[in-house]
């Protein structure tokens, strides 16, 4: 197999930027995109060994050097038997993933290029029904419309990703915490609803949910217009933010609460699934609290009550 590997560029070393690389491809006639820091490797299709009773989506097992990983044909998880023309000659390739710990392969028909955006250029994708594909945010560039996927959720309804993992599951024990905010961003609505959830379950009550940065901000703004650093903490006990988001990220929005001297000592809880050593490097810089990998909701839980000091 042909391969590229993705490198990660110096500015985005650096925290608190509101930038990103997206790699754009194409499925079918439609441009999409991910975050260049899921993106291990692209590399030429390859032999493929098929496999029983998997979702349709599941093409099969690619083996990438000693690993061996499941492929998903992006096309027929998006379109179903749809049949579009062939692109580029009829040569496919593999993007392979990685986030939440796990390696997943996407068969996509052509790769355009890599971007540097700023996540201020990005948009929330409005909920709508009957809607199915799992977007995001959307961006234009060079005159396209790239809706980035929500690969977590797609590995999830294949039975690829476990994210359905919640404290209910490993009986966690309830704590009821009404006098407890919690403040919350996150854009995946699959996400959001386990955060939700596996809160309300372990007894937080006063749960308030944004799908970003830029609307978490200007909420926990007007709470600091109406407060002062003695009193804060009864409007808004922990912030729980993911780090790859529409209009701000985690990281940008860590930066900003600090920045603000009424906000500056709430904890700040990354939910992340890109936690590494980079993304806990970038956290200290802007002063984030701790970080917790998804989809590990009961450790979620328990670094928020620390946070919260909750015994």
């Amino acid at each position: 197999m042909a391969t590229a590997t993705i490198k990660e560029s110096g500015i985005l070393l650096e925290a608190g930027t509101n930038e990103a690389e997206i790699l754009v491809f194409q499925v079918g006639e439609q441009y999409f995109g991910v975050n260049v820091a899921k993106v291990k490797e692209v590399l030429e299709i390859g032999e493929v060994t098929a496999v029983p009773h998997g979702h349709p989506a599941i093409e099969g097992l690619a083996q990438i050097r000693n690993e061996v990983v499941t492929l998903v044909n992006l096309a027929q998880y998006l379109y179903g038997d749809e049949v579009f023309p062939q692109t580029n000659g009829g040569k496919d390739y593999l993007l392979l993933l990685e986030f939440n710990s796990q390696q997943l392969a996407f068969r996509v028909q052509r790769i355009q290029r890599i971007y540097r955006v700023s996540w201020t250029a990005t948009r929330p994708l409005p909920e709508a029904p009957g809607m199915t594909a799992p977007v995001t945010s959307v961006i234009l560039l060079d005159g396209r419309l790239i809706q980035i996927l929500d690969f977590e959720t797609i590995g999830n309804r294949i039975g690829q990703i476990d994210q359905a993992s919640s404290v209910q599951d490993h009986h966690v024990e309830r704590i009821e915490a009404a006098d407890c905010p919690i403040v919350f961003a996150e854009d995946s609505r699959m996400i959001s609803e386990m955060i939700q959830d596996s809160l309300h379950a372990a007894g937080f009550s006063n749960v308030r949910g944004f799908t970003d940065g830029e609307d978490a901000l200007r909420y926990l703004q007007m709470l600091a217009a109406e407060h002062d650093a003695s009193t804060i903490r009864s409007a808004v006990s922990v912030v729980v933010t993911d780090v790859e988001m529409p209009r701000m990220d985690g990281f940008s929005l860590a930066k900003r609460i600090r920045s603000n001297e009424r906000l500056a000592q709430l904890p700040i809880v990354i939910f992340s699934s890109l936690v590494s050593r980079d993304n806990e490097k970038k956290g200290r810089q802007v002063g984030v609290s701790c970080q917790v990998a998804k989809p590990r909701y009961e450790e979620l839980v328990l670094r928020i009550r620390e946070a919260a000091g909750i015994l």
